[in-house]
């Protein structure tokens, strides 16, 4: 089983549209913003990536929605590795606010060859960095 990476963030003004909800496009954001802290406290942050020419890659999202996120919400996302096939994996993320998930997104990834521009297999630090491998 993969280790679930938890991130907290309060809902704030500027993520919200007309219907004083929470904006569509600001979930994907904060999705990203919980992956990037997971990855870059697990060694695989944007140096790393510079410096070895592998980096993550987003092939496919499945968003959704099941409870409205309002102003000042306190929520957590929870990031979980599934799976990994040869090249493709599949990363879980959810919103959950006092135990009631709000917004759960399925990721299709792979690692991306910054040299080669294609997916290549996943190395052993990319699947540390994603929780799917132990430290």
């Amino acid at each position: 089983m993969s280790v679930i990476y938890s991130y907290p963030v309060t809902i704030k003004e500027v993520y919200l549209d007309t219907f004083g909800h929470m904006n569509n496009a600001t979930y994907l954001t904060l999705f990203e913003e919980a992956r990037w802290d997971c990855i870059g406290k697990n060694g695989y942050g944007i140096e790393y990536i510079r410096s070895s020419g592998l980096g993550p890659t987003i092939l496919e999202i499945l968003l959704t929605f099941k409870k409205e996120l309002r102003n000042r919400d306190e929520i957590v996302i929870e990031t979980q590795g599934v799976s990994y096939e040869r090249k493709i994996g599949k990363l879980a993320q959810r919103m959950i606010r006092n135990g009631e998930l709000c917004c759960h997104a399925e990721f299709t990834i792979g690692l991306f060859s910054l040299k080669e521009r294609k997916l290549v297999l996943p190395t052993e630090e990319w699947l540390r960095a994603i929780g799917m491998k132990a430290p």
